[in-house]
């Protein structure tokens, strides 16, 4: 037994291979710190490489923070490589930064390879370097096999990871065009995770349902709590995740009920975060379900176009497919939609 133990990685990202490494490492020595080093330059460039978004140092720390919270002699460290060469390699330079890092002396390094030995020997003179199922027996995976194909290795990727890995779908459109109910047939046909349209209750549960009583700052409030709903959902998500609504929408009913245009509003409205927009055209029929006023359909048709710019012109539309048609047909394009960005 070890007093205290170093595990350094750059885990981009964290895996259930290094979880398992980790938790051995933490079963050998007193102190376990597990120690995230990251060169911003190259993780942006693997990130890119793999078309996603950049994994920056502290979100990987937060990762396995989360996984290893409860453990109370494992701690979480981080450490900057942005000034050590990459080519040649400076060991000597990550070797005293690692030093300076560690609030304690520590007499064993846990590494995932062999060929880091001799380094190892050479700068921590004195500390033992251990290696851990190298040949990756018991997890079949690496970092770079996620990060190129995440859902493929679906199985491998943290929990606490997975919400950045799973594919982002916003369901969208005007009143009565079906998208909440196919929303949650998606939610069930694909076994994971959706968010209702807050925007759609907001009226019954904070304006005792009279909707001439909504202020600019309802709005701004519906906004807040629908991306809130939405980072619930997307933190449940198995590969891909479903959301009803989101503050373009919003930023049109402040448009339509008050005439007014809230920068607050704004600051929630980012297509980015989306990998799929499925856009909904009215053209089912109308179901009067006590909150809806827009029946006459050349209104619908409308107010479908404005909508639909306001997506386009927030630069949604390179992400969006318009989806018409009964329910069944409705259903089916979605499905298809969904089943191209899985694969």
């Amino acid at each position: 037994m070890y007093k205290t133990g170093i595990f350094p990685g750059k885990f981009t990202p964290p895996h259930r291979g290094h979880l398992n490494a980790i938790i051995h490492a933490a079963t050998r020595c007193e102190q376990l710190y597990v120690v995230v080093s990251d060169n911003p330059a190259l993780t942006q460039k693997l990130c890119s490489e793999a078309h996603l978004p950049m994994m920056d140092m502290n979100l990987r720390a937060k990762w396995l923070s989360q996984e290893l919270q409860g453990f109370g002699h494992i701690k979480v460290l981080m450490l900057d490589e942005e000034d050590i060469p990459l080519s040649p390699y400076r060991w000597d330079l990550w070797a005293e930064k690692l030093k300076m890092l560690v609030p304690e002396q520590f007499d064993v390094i846990f590494g995932g390879e062999r060929e880091y030995e001799e380094h190892h020997k050479i700068f921590f003179d004195g500390v033992a370097y251990e290696v851990y199922d190298h040949q990756r027996e018991k997890f079949s995976v690496s970092a770079t096999k996620i990060r190129h194909n995440p859902l493929v290795y679906w199985d491998y990727v943290l929990e606490s990871s997975r919400y950045f890995f799973a594919k982002k779908v916003l369901i969208a459109g005007t009143e009565s065009c079906g998208k909440t109910t196919i929303t949650k047939y998606l939610a069930k046909i694909f076994n994971t995770s959706y968010s209702e349209e807050v925007g759609r209750y907001y009226s019954s549960k904070y304006l005792g349902g009279n909707e001439q009583t909504f202020i600019l700052k309802d709005f701004e409030m519906i906004a807040y709590q629908q991306y809130q709903a939405d980072m619930e959902a997307l933190q449940r998500a198995n590969k891909v995740a479903f959301f009803d609504s989101d503050a373009v929408t919003t930023q049109y009913y402040a448009h339509l009920y008050l005439n007014q245009h809230s920068d607050l509003v704004e600051k929630f409205i980012d297509p980015s975060r989306y990998d799929l927009v499925l856009f909904f055209a009215p053209d089912v029929k109308w179901v009067d379900d006590g909150l809806r006023w827009n029946k006459d359909d050349e209104t619908r048709k409308n107010l479908h176009e404005k909508l639909k710019q306001m997506y386009i012109d927030y630069g949604f539309g390179n992400k969006m497919i318009e989806i018409k048609g009964n329910y069944n047909e409705r259903l089916q394009q979605s499905m298809k939609a969904v089943d191209n960005i899985l694969k």
